[in-house]
């Protein structure tokens, strides 16, 4: 399992540090840095779609909520929802992945 460390420094794989951790010939690296590219690449792809997915958990939480709120407090649950998009945007952290 990656650590959230592992995840954070620009690419969700860490594809170079990875790579240069295991120490690998020009040959093994030749090799092996398109399986990596890769899983990087699908983890990406992951990670973007769960994000959208907790977005959408967290709307339609949202419009069952308010409905039971008055209005102020409907506008610090907006706060509080949006202010949690933003920790998870950043949190994931999600760049675009690599094309081959």
């Amino acid at each position: 399992m990656l650590r959230r460390s592992e995840l954070r420094s620009g690419t969700s794989f860490s594809v170079d540090r990875w790579l240069a951790n295991l120490r690998l010939t020009p040959e093994q690296d030749l090799k092996l840095r398109p399986i990596a590219q890769q899983a990087d690449n699908e983890l990406r792809n992951l990670y973007a779609l769960n994000l959208r997915e907790i977005d959408g958990i967290l709307d339609r939480a949202e419009d069952r909520i308010n409905p039971i709120l008055q209005l102020d407090q409907q506008q610090r649950l907006r706060q509080m929802v949006e202010e949690r998009k933003q920790y998870l945007v950043q949190w994931f952290n999600v760049p675009e992945p690599h094309l081959p």
